[in-house]
């Protein structure tokens, strides 16, 4: 199979190439800062944490071991690579649904000066995205508004918060989890 040349009528000029693409796709800037962010579903609704808070991503398949007396939003610890992390579960922070126990994956977040395990319902990507696609959340409720710095919204459909993982992990810290 031979590559289309200039003479063939087959192929398309760089112009005519864009214009068949379409104005669906997004122009994206190459010199905008972007942010890493995790994609996330908790409660059955979409969140995303930096990046740079979350340092490793597990499938959730760690025997989680509970520990008496700990806070309802302590779901136990876990052993990894020789270390004890607690697991935690934001939904009684965040006022959603309590997940199924053990359901879901974990996302190991550093943040606040400590380092615990997240238990999330399900890991939907890794992604860069661009600085301008952050928007200022608008109109949260009184529960969300302290922990949601921004607003992403990739479809009309749904827009994904944006956690501030430091205000979750020190109001966790501090007993409001």
């Amino acid at each position: 199979m031979t590559a289309p040349t200039m003479s063939d009528p087959s192929a398309l000029g760089l112009g005519e190439a864009l214009a068949r693409q379409g104005e669906a796709h997004t122009r994206v800037d190459v010199d905008e800062p972007a942010r890493q962010l995790v994609l996330f579903r908790l409660g059955g609704q979409r969140f995303a944490l930096p990046g740079s808070a979350v340092r490793e991503i597990l499938d959730g398949q760690q025997s989680v071991y509970f520990v008496p007396g700990v806070p309802d939003g302590i779901e136990g610890v876990i052993h990894l690579r020789g270390a004890i992390e607690s697991v935690i579960t934001l939904e009684r922070l965040l006022d959603l649904p309590a997940p199924p126990p053990g359901a879901g994956m974990l996302l190991l977040v550093h943040a606040a000066g400590i380092r615990t395990g997240v238990r999330i319902e399900a890991l939907e990507d890794v992604c860069e995205v661009g600085e301008s696609t952050l928007k200022p959340p608008e109109a949260l409720n009184d529960t969300l508004a302290p922990f949601v710095t921004a607003l992403i919204h990739r479809d009309a459909r749904e827009a994904i918060a944006l956690l501030d993982a430091d205000a979750l992990l020190g109001a966790f810290q501090a007993g409001q989890g």
